[in-house]
């Protein structure tokens, strides 16, 4: 575990620093009040990584954005952390649907609170259920400032879900790159593959 989160780190500030024309050991950053990492000096430049099992995800943006990535376990209680965090209309969802539906739903949620930088436990009452490929959601508390606009994440492997959120209403688009980290005893042949494709 601690490999993958040096990992999914040390890509995230490789990415970045290709993104902002630095070496990745002069990206620095900082934190909001819960945590939320940012990049110092560089206005404009919004990112949220997430990681769970073998994946990491590393959105970028030019607004607020959270990502969420989630393995949906075996061994997950999802019917009781669903009665327990989620509005009912959810609940019921969950209780037709399953585990995914659930790990569907939380990542949701997740990507939501990451976008604006709160705790978790602020946006398990956002209701983020919705068949759109894109949803505007808000917070009915008022916990969070939103709203964000909310997408599903395609071309997981089975077993996992994702979410992107961004500040605001206005539609977004995803583009994928994946990310080949080399092991050093491959040959240079395929060391080649290293890095965003």
């Amino acid at each position: 575990m601690r490999r993958r989160f040096v990992r999914a780190h040390a890509a995230a500030r490789i990415i970045l620093g290709a993104r902002l024309g630095r070496a990745p050991q002069a990206v620095r950053f900082t934190r909001g009040r819960w945590g939320k990492p940012s990049v110092e000096d560089a206005a404009g430049t919004h990112f949220s990584l997430s990681h769970s099992g073998d994946l990491a995800l590393l959105a970028l943006a030019p607004r607020p954005v959270g990502v969420d990535l989630e393995l949906a376990r075996a061994d997950l209680d999802f019917t009781r952390l669903a009665r327990r965090f989620f509005p009912e209309a959810e609940r019921d969802s969950v209780a037709r649907g399953g585990r995914d539906t659930f790990v569907r739903l939380w990542t949701r949620k997740e990507a939501c609170v990451k976008a604006a930088g709160g705790r978790l436990t602020q946006g398990m009452g956002v209701p983020v259920a919705h068949t759109a490929p894109q949803a505007v959601v808000r917070d009915p508390a008022g916990a969070l400032a939103g709203p964000w606009r909310v997408a599903d994440l395609a071309l997981l492997p089975d077993g996992y879900a994702g979410a992107v959120a961004l500040l605001g209403g206005g539609p977004f688009s995803v583009s994928s790159r994946m990310w080949y980290d080399m092991p050093p005893e491959e040959s240079d042949a395929m060391s080649a593959t290293r890095g965003v494709k």
